[in-house]
């Protein structure tokens, strides 16, 4: 823990918006931050994972785990926040439905989806990243609009893990980016770097005993196009809201117990 300003941020928070109760963190929708000029994104484009809440966050929950994190370390081009499970490439965003049109799921998914929508926008599902950026791209950018990974996080670690660790079918744009950001990405290379990057960041449940990446998704998209099995694509949205759903909770309230624990030395 590096940061008084990620302390002080955080503690006020806790104090104004949720009246002292630390635990109800856990479950705190951040996207009603949006025009939050104080725990928000004052003076730059909105994001949840990007708050200068979850900036003071991850101050205090990484800050040893990231050697270079702190509150002015923060941000495009630095270290930044991202969005571990996404809603938007499986069932499209809230605002803009196109998945009831296109695939007119049963109700019981319907509210299931309304839910999610809720629950990957709390602090269980953010991580920090390494930002800085090639021809204008980051990480963050790069794992969402990949061709094989759509945003899916265990299929971007499953390349990760290639390149920390040197497989010969690594993948070469990653470790563009990769090598880019190798002053943070430095104590993560090999197979130990690999533990301490999981263990540090709670990815645990990517990860099978012998921290070998784990896929479990099978990659869909709301745009899929031509032939598709509904039963199979509706049994799969399930999966992976309550798979997903599983890890945020869990890995919400081990960064609550971090949080709580670092606040009280």
């Amino acid at each position: 823990m590096k940061d008084e300003i990620a302390i002080i941020t955080f503690k006020t928070f806790i104090k104004e918006r949720l009246d002292g109760n630390t635990d109800s963190i856990v479950d705190y929708d951040l996207g009603r931050l949006r025009s939050d000029k104080l725990y928000g994104c004052p003076g730059r484009k909105f994001d949840p994972d990007d708050t200068n809440l979850m900036r003071a966050i991850y101050c205090v929950v990484f800050g040893d785990v990231w050697e270079n994190l702190s509150w002015e370390n923060s941000g495009e081009g630095k270290l930044r926040g991202d969005t571990i499970n996404s809603s938007a490439t499986f069932f499209s965003y809230p605002w803009k439905d196109e998945f009831t049109s296109k695939w007119n799921p049963p109700a019981e998914l319907s509210e299931k989806i309304k839910t999610f929508q809720h629950t990957f926008h709390t602090i269980g599902n953010m991580m920090v990243l390494p930002d800085k950026r090639i021809d204008g791209w980051s990480i963050n950018q790069y794992r969402g609009c990949h061709a094989e990974w759509h945003d899916y996080e265990d299929r971007f670690l499953a390349a990760l893990y290639k390149v920390l660790t040197g497989k010969p079918d690594y993948e070469e744009d990653l470790q563009d980016f990769v090598q880019l950001n190798e002053v943070d990405f430095a104590p993560f290379y090999g197979e130990e770097g690999w533990r301490r990057f999981i263990d540090g960041n709670i990815l645990n449940d990517y990860v099978d005993a012998d921290y070998q990446p784990i896929i479990k998704s099978k990659g869909y998209t709301w745009w899929r196009s031509g032939y598709v099995n509904k039963q199979r694509f509706f049994a799969e949205a399930n999966r992976y809201i309550d798979d997903s759903t599983r890890i945020i909770h869990n890995r919400g309230k081990r960064m609550l117990d971090i949080l709580k624990e670092r606040l009280c030395q």
